[in-house]
C-alpha cells in the first residue's frame, strides 16, 4: 500500500476502503476521554475496516515526551493515530482515532494530512468530539456544540445541544475544524460536559447519541448504558467503603473514660 509524506507526517495505507463522500468523525485522547471513548465505541459496533495508520514526529506523551506505547503483550508501537472506513450503509463514515494529540507547532500539519486524506474520498463534512469542563453537576448529559455554519447550529439546538458562547476549543479537536471550514466543509464539535472524571462514559454517551441524530449512524446503546450502570455501582460501592473506612478510623473514646467535647 502507498505511503503519502508530508514533513516529519506520512499516512501509511494498510487497506482500500470504497468510501462514497464519507463523513470525517474524530474522537482522540482529551478531558475525560469523551472523544476517544466515543470514537472507539463506534468502532467496537459498526465493525469498520481498519484502512489507514498516521504516524508523526508531532505525536507525543501527555508529558511531552516521545518514545513508543507498550502493550501488555510486550509488543510495542509508536504513537499514532488510526483511521476506520465504514461503507456498508450511508452515510459512508471515516472514524479516527489515536493514542496522542499532537504537539503546538504541529497541530496544523497533522491536522491537514487527516483533511487531505479524507477528502480524496469526496469528504464533505467534519466532526470532532470531545469534554466540555463544567463543575456542574446539573450539567450531566449536556452537549455544547460549535459550528461553522448558523444553520447546522439551529438544526444541532432542535436536537437538544447548547451553542457554546465564547471561549476555545483547543488541540486538534479544535484545530482541525478550523482548517475543515477554511476548506469550505461542514464542520461541528460536539462536546460532553465533564467534571473530567476519566472516562466519563456518560459524556461520551451523550455526545454518541447526538452524533448518532444528526448523522443517522446506526449505532445500538443499550451496551453503552450498561457499562454506565455498571460503573455508577461501583463507584457507589466505592463512596460506601471510604464512609466506611472514614468511620472507622475516627478517634474512639477509651473504655470506662468519659467522653469531652469542647
Amino acid at each position: 500500500m502507498a505511503s503519502q509524506v508530508l514533513s516529519d507526517t506520512r499516512i501509511h495505507e494498510l487497506a482500500q476502503v470504497e468510501l462514497k463522500e464519507p463523513v470525517l468523525i474524530q474522537g482522540l485522547p482529551g478531558l475525560g476521554y469523551v472523544g476517544k471513548v466515543a470514537v472507539d465505541y463506534f468502532i467496537e459496533k459498526l465493525k469498520p475496516v481498519k484502512m489507514a495508520e498516521l504516524y508523526s514526529s508531532y505525536l507525543l506523551f501527555p508529558d511531552g515526551n516521545l518514545g513508543i506505547n507498550i502493550s501488555e503483550d510486550g509488543t510495542y508501537s509508536l504513537p499514532r493515530y488510526e483511521f476506520y472506513g465504514y461503507g456498508e450503509k450511508n452515510p459512508n463514515v471515516i472514524l479516527l482515532t489515536g493514542d496522542a494529540q499532537p504537539s503546538v507547532t504541529g497541530q496544523y500539519e497533522v491536522a491537514s494530512v487527516v483533511l487531505d486524506f479524507a477528502q480524496r474520498f469526496g469528504c464533505k463534512a467534519v466532526y470532532t468530539m470531545g469534554g466540555y469542563g463544567t463543575r456542574s453537576g446539573n450539567d450531566v448529559g449536556a452537549v455544547y456544540a460549535v459550528v461553522g455554519e448558523a444553520v447546522l447550529g439551529e438544526r444541532l439546538k432542535k436536537m437538544g445541544a447548547k451553542l457554546a458562547k465564547g471561549g476555545a476549543v483547543t488541540g486538534a479537536a479544535g484545530v482541525i475544524l478550523g482548517i475543515g471550514r477554511q476548506r469550505s466543509l461542514s464542520c461541528a464539535g460536539l462536546l460532553g460536559a465533564t467534571t473530567g472524571a476519566y472516562p466519563d462514559l456518560e459524556a461520551a454517551r451523550a455526545v454518541i447519541q447526538m452524533l448518532t441524530g444528526l448523522v443517522n449512524i446506526p449505532v445500538d446503546l443499550k451496551e453503552l448504558d450498561t457499562e454506565i450502570e455498571d460503573m455508577r455501582k461501583k463507584m457507589e460501592r466505592f463512596r460506601h467503603a471510604e464512609v466506611e473506612e472514614a468511620k472507622e478510623g475516627e478517634e474512639k473514646p477509651e473504655e470506662g473514660k468519659d467522653r469531652y467535647i469542647t
